[in-house]
């Protein structure tokens, strides 16, 4: 395994070797080499150290933006990696995982691959799949059948013809950081099939009804300044979501912000209001483990996410 990976670092035009000497900013174009071949991909943060932060600073100084390629993912990195995943189409938040490194690394051009091609297209391909959670895909530079695999299972995700053949699309959407192995559509519930136990209506607190009918907004479409009842933007959703509990909000997620009580992130509680992104631009319900529901942009639907994947702000609990 080592030697098949060593033999693939190399067939990739610019990614073979570290950038040993990066010292300080690195233009785009200095960033000539980066070592990008691992078996698993980590999630890169403010804070991250070691070998994997440094191929996703070299990656994003490759790709025009202004990191310092050393190792130590800074603050000054992250904001860049929210920029390159805004220019992208992606949330811009400063964390980069499946998306940003599949995004990243099948940067290039976009030619039609199809079993039996080889080379350095083959790799990139590779190596964007491996990182997008394709833990199975060989990093070879040969397009063989366990690839062909994989683009079968995929085109399937995606509803399109399974060749097992690559063409612009499927590079453009990678390219997007639209393809990842974990990508999953979320149904909304329905009353033959909860979510979560059904818990008594008197046990319940204030915060707790607000989550609870949140959740069953789960799958819905985002619609700008969208209150429902088939379509949220984020105030929207909070706000019908507390007043389903006796609470009113205003249809915003600024004024919200100035309403009922302070609260640490380490006191959430489920129904909180929690805020994210300066200016007060997106909310979203605490529902425990760390995560909130919200209503995320255009063409996203109601779900899930972990807080600590966009810039917390503050909390607030309303009633």
């Amino acid at each position: 395994m080592g030697r098949i990976l060593k033999t693939a670092a190399s067939l990739v035009t610019g990614f073979a070797l570290a950038a040993t000497a990066a010292v300080g900013t690195v233009p785009a174009d200095a960033a000539t080499r980066c070592d990008v071949t691992f078996k698993t991909y980590q999630l890169i943060k403010q804070g991250s150290t070691g070998a994997q932060a440094k191929a996703m600073e070299c990656l994003l100084a490759k790709a025009g933006f202004a990191t310092t390629v050393n190792g130590r993912f800074s603050a000054a990195d992250a904001r860049e990696l929210a920029k390159f995943r805004g220019s992208i189409g992606l949330y811009p938040v400063t964390v980069g995982g499946r998306r940003a490194w599949s995004a990243l690394l099948s940067r290039g051009p976009t030619p039609y691959l199809k079993k039996g091609d080889h080379g350095r297209s083959v790799t990139r391909l590779q190596l964007s799949l491996r990182s997008a959670g394709f833990a199975k895909v060989p990093i070879a530079g040969r397009y063989n059948a366990a690839t062909v695999d994989v683009i079968k299972t995929v085109q399937k995700s995606r509803h399109l013809k399974r060749t097992g053949a690559v063409n612009a699309d499927f590079w453009k959407a990678l390219q997007a950081g639209k393809i990842t192995a974990t990508t999953v559509v979320v149904r909304k519930p329905t009353s033959k099939k909860p979510t979560a136990k059904p818990i008594s209506s008197k046990k319940l607190t204030k915060g707790e009804k607000a989550l609870a009918y949140a959740r069953k907004q789960l799958g819905d479409p985002y619609k700008r300044r969208g209150v429902g009842p088939n379509g949220w933007d984020c105030s929207g959703l909070t706000m019908k979501a507390w007043q389903s509990a006796g609470v009113k909000l205003p249809h915003s997620s600024g004024q919200q912000y100035r309403i009922g009580k302070k609260i640490s992130k380490s006191k959430l509680r489920r129904g909180d209001l929690v805020f994210f992104y300066r200016g007060i631009s997106h909310v979203g319900l605490y529902a425990g483990n760390g995560k909130v529901i919200h209503a995320p942009r255009p063409g996203k639907r109601v779900s899930y996410i972990k807080i600590s994947y966009m810039p917390y702000m503050g909390a607030r609990r309303p009633g």
